[in-house]
């Protein structure tokens, strides 16, 4: 009972935490942008002169466009969440939302009433109208609504993006992203996968036919509300430097809080019955979600017992990943938390071998150096025994051998090895620089829904 108890606390201290973000997007920029505007330099104490230096001299305006300038940086500086919140409103709420809720209710019954007024209750009204109706939804559909949603789920992207980043810089500093840049691109991906494969296994949880009333009902809400809480906090995480599988196991340690956070924005996308308006609704909603998951702190360690729903699309993913990589390299996703990371380590998600496959080049290069530098230490050492064998024949030979033409030929030979090794490696240097940007520049063209 006192388990129950402190779940149901948490849930509601969820509930409570998701609603803060209406109320801070009102001050956040205020004082992020007071923060920026605070001097950095300490003040002079009386009788203190200030001490000319090279830096002070050069910091100083000089002229009028130098000033200009300085005030162009501050200026693009200054933090935009409220400016881009308001803009994610008037774009999703107020053009696409807003036009399709009046095409819907306002043109089409406003053409049906015009043709029951010209045509009376005869067949013509009928056949006309059961042929310009599928006829203009199609048309509305295809050059408005498609073109209309692709574009406003690339904006939204970038916005969500911008508006985490302001409020992150805000509350905790710099972002640590994850310092692998191959890691990074296979922990986006592989994240993007797992995210649209848990949304297929709510949906079917939500038509199996079990013969309790509401039961399927209820866990699919569960699962949407974790759903909710992983795309509010995958921002903070992902600034965090954490991995794909620290969060979940994250999410499934501590499933009462981020039930609760995640429950407001799951029954408000699901009120309306059409995917295109709810789809509408959770992008209004959801930047204030990812302000909220910002500010918040959740409470960890309320039950003992982790909420494993996402050990299934984790296992589907490794399965999928394993059958294209055959090998044994591991990736750092791979790696298991230790155990001062998570508290509590029983019953975790299965960790992710998926991301093997990002790293097959690097590893195999890596292989490659190590075999190339194992074979120049052996040529090497082989010239050595061979130089000090002719040095020992010379030495027999001669009272006194001048070693200078063994040496030279020594030192010919080892340089021109190095100059070989030293070409290949800048050239398997470039090609994987050139994967690795060409990898970054389509992830940066990731929309996430």
């Amino acid at each position: 009972m006192e388990t129950l108890c402190r779940v149901g606390a948490t849930v509601l201290h969820g509930i409570l935490d998701s609603i803060k973000g209406i109320t801070v997007v009102f001050y956040l920029d205020k004082e992020a942008n007071r923060k920026l505007s605070q001097p950095t330099t300490k003040p002079l104490t009386v009788g203190q002169t200030p001490v000319r230096t090279k830096e002070s001299l050069s910091t100083q305006p000089r002229t009028p466009s130098s000033s200009s300038n300085t005030l162009v940086s501050k200026r693009i500086e200054e933090s935009k969440v409220l400016k881009r919140v308001v803009q994610c409103s008037i774009l999703n709420g107020g053009i696409f939302m807003l036009s399709i809720l009046f095409f819907e209710y306002a043109v089409m019954p406003g053409l049906h009433l015009f043709l029951w007024w010209m045509f009376r209750n005869s067949t013509t009204m009928t056949t006309m109208w059961g042929w310009m109706q599928p006829s203009l939804s199609l048309l509305f559909n295809s050059f408005w609504v498609a073109p209309l949603f692709l574009l406003s789920k690339i904006v939204n992207s970038l916005w969500f993006q911008d508006i985490a980043d302001s409020a992150y810089k805000f509350r905790k500093g710099r972002p640590q992203l994850i310092p692998s840049i191959s890691k990074l691109i296979a922990d986006t991906l592989i994240s993007l996968l797992i995210q649209i494969l848990f949304l297929l296994q709510s949906t079917l949880v939500k038509y199996l036919p079990v013969p309790v009333p509401f039961a399927c009902a209820a866990i699919y809400m569960v699962h949407m509300s974790l759903l909710c809480s992983l795309y509010a906090f995958e921002y903070k995480w992902f600034n965090m430097g954490w991995e794909l599988h620290k969060r979940l196991t994250y999410i499934e340690q501590n499933w009462p809080y981020f039930l609760g956070f995640g429950l407001p924005l799951a029954v408000l996308s699901e009120l309306p019955n059409s995917i295109v308006i709810s789809g509408c609704v959770f992008s209004v909603l959801f930047p204030l979600f990812i302000i909220s998951a910002n500010e918040a702190t959740p409470k960890v360690d309320v039950c003992e017992t982790p909420l494993k729903l996402f050990s299934i699309v984790v296992a589907l993913t490794n399965a999928l990943f394993r059958g294209r990589t055959k090998g044994p390299g591991k990736a750092a996703l791979s790696q298991p938390l230790s155990p001062g990371a998570g508290g509590n380590m029983r019953g975790l998600t299965p960790p992710l071998s998926a991301s093997s496959s990002a790293f097959v080049f690097q590893q195999q290069q890596q292989q490659q150096q190590q075999q190339q530098q194992q074979h120049y230490r052996q040529h090497h050492s082989s010239q050595r025994q061979q130089q000090h064998h002719h040095h020992r024949s010379q030495h027999h030979r001669q009272p006194s051998p001048s070693p200078s033409a063994a040496s030279s030929s020594f030192a010919s030979s080892a340089s021109v090895q190095t100059a070989q090794l030293v070409h290949q490696q800048q050239q398997q240097q470039q090609q994987y620089q050139t994967i690795l940007n060409r990898a970054t520049m389509a992830t940066q063209r990731h929309a996430k829904w």
